[in-house]
């Protein structure tokens, strides 16, 4: 029972996050519609009502220029493209993207397979946005290898369930736990299936990573299958991160059911207040010249100047952030409060009990993760400071590489649109996956 003044606590934290999170005035915000309209699935993901009324800013990257999805990206540039949808054994429905050669090639079911997983807020376009000679998926393609990409639950191609009359609250009822426990080895199984492999390379950026190694808790053929994991941007435990997002997001982790069920924020959608609120706080004049401050992703991950391609930006603007749960951020919010790597804490002992049996969620363990791993990190990381992987790399069974990349600057989205990245980051992947 509240007491009367926690109770009103809760009611000013509550009025607050609604005005952050919940929709206001007439114009439209939406996530990647040029995307989802012409994505293969068509209209159904229109059923999952992504558009609400909100006071966003109009921006010109929402173009079908600038958000074209991933396979057509893959396409205009002159390489195969495959789209495989997968139902999850909780009945989501998840998109994968492939690249089963390199452009001019033809299908040779011996090329090893490699397998890309994005990070949080993140899609499949991630690793093609920036085009061929630069982008991971073309380079490893180039290399010989059979590429994939993944899309977690609740993102712009993996929004859809099996039951199409499952309302708002039972969808989002979802954190990096169940993409680890159910959405990774489904997709890694679909993999592993059509392409015959019993082997395959992982290479995972920020929840990326997180769900690889949460994911050899619940299922240990995925280490056992895993020639290589890479990790970039790399974490179990964030207690230190600087984001000012996840700064305030922890503010709210412990009043989980008030926001879920009172609040019914489920979808994470931040308002434009609250955009502008994070904006002030992080951003310079150059940044807020560039339209960087009117994206979520930098405002919670950062930004670095040194690293970043001016006439790319509109393009990677146009497919971040590709959304989740408002339950996954509190989840990261969780982690900054307890410093541990644990389940999702439902704020009761009858919630945990109903999906943990047992009072408190489980902590996860890292003596499971017995693959190979490579870990590469940035010393400017918003999300992932040096500490926090350290932290990671020191509890690791079989660690084969920890490395700091070779700029001062560099930050947690450098891994995937930097252009120094073949120098600094993919051509040392490259080279290392050679010796597995």
């Amino acid at each position: 029972v509240l007491t009367s003044m926690e109770f009103t606590t809760l009611i000013v934290k509550s009025v607050i996050l609604v005005s952050f999170l919940s929709s206001q005035g007439s114009s439209r915000y939406h996530v990647n519609v040029a995307v989802m309209e012409t994505h293969s699935m068509g209209n159904e993901i229109a059923a999952w009502d992504l558009e609400l009324q909100e006071s966003m800013k109009e921006h010109n990257v929402g173009d079908h220029e600038h958000s074209k999805p991933t396979d057509e990206m893959i396409v205009d540039a002159g390489y195969p493209a495959e789209t495989h949808d997968v139902v999850t054994d909780d009945g989501y429905i998840l998109t994968l993207h492939r690249i089963p050669h390199d452009a001019g090639g033809t299908y040779n079911r011996t090329r090893p397979v490699v397998f890309l997983q994005h990070g949080l807020l993140s899609s499949s376009a991630d690793w093609v946005v920036t085009g061929p000679g630069k982008a991971l998926a073309f380079l490893l393609s180039d290399q010989g290898y059979d590429v994939w990409m993944g899309n977690y639950r609740g993102n712009t191609y993996s929004h859809q369930h099996v039951n199409p009359d499952i309302d708002k609250k039972t969808y989002w009822a979802f954190s990096w736990d169940e993409m680890a426990e159910h959405d990774l080895p489904t997709m890694l199984s679909h993999m592993m299936e059509v392409t015959g492999q019993d082997t395959f390379y992982y290479i995972g950026h920020s929840m990326g990573t997180l769900t690889y190694y949460t994911a050899c808790n619940y299922h240990h053929w995925i280490q056992n299958a895993t020639r290589l994991m890479v990790g970039y941007g790399p974490h179990t435990i964030v207690a230190n991160m600087i984001s000012p997002v996840f700064g305030l997001m922890s503010q709210f982790a412990n009043d989980i059911q008030w926001i879920l069920d009172y609040l019914g924020l489920y979808e994470f959608l931040p308002s434009n207040w609250l955009i502008e609120w994070w904006a002030a706080k992080v951003c310079d004049e150059s940044m807020m010249n560039q339209g960087i401050c009117e994206n979520l992703m930098f405002l919670v991950a950062g930004y670095n100047k040194n690293e970043m391609n001016s006439t790319a930006l509109s393009y990677i603007m146009g497919h971040t952030p590709a959304g989740t749960s408002t339950m996954n951020m509190l989840h990261y919010g969780q982690s900054v409060n307890t410093g541990g790597w644990a389940g999702f804490d439902y704020g009761s002992d009858q919630l945990n009990l109903k999906r943990w049996n047992s009072t408190r969620p489980p902590t996860y363990k890292y003596d499971v993760i017995t693959a190979p791993v490579a870990l590469f990190w940035g010393q400017n990381d918003w999300l992932v400071v040096p500490k926090d992987e350290a932290a990671l790399a020191s509890r690791l069974p079989n660690l084969v590489l920890n490395q700091r990349v070779d700029e001062v600057a560099y930050t947690h989205l450098d891994f995937l649109w930097g252009i120094h990245n073949l120098e600094k980051v993919y051509g040392p992947t490259m080279e290392l996956m050679k010796n597995y």
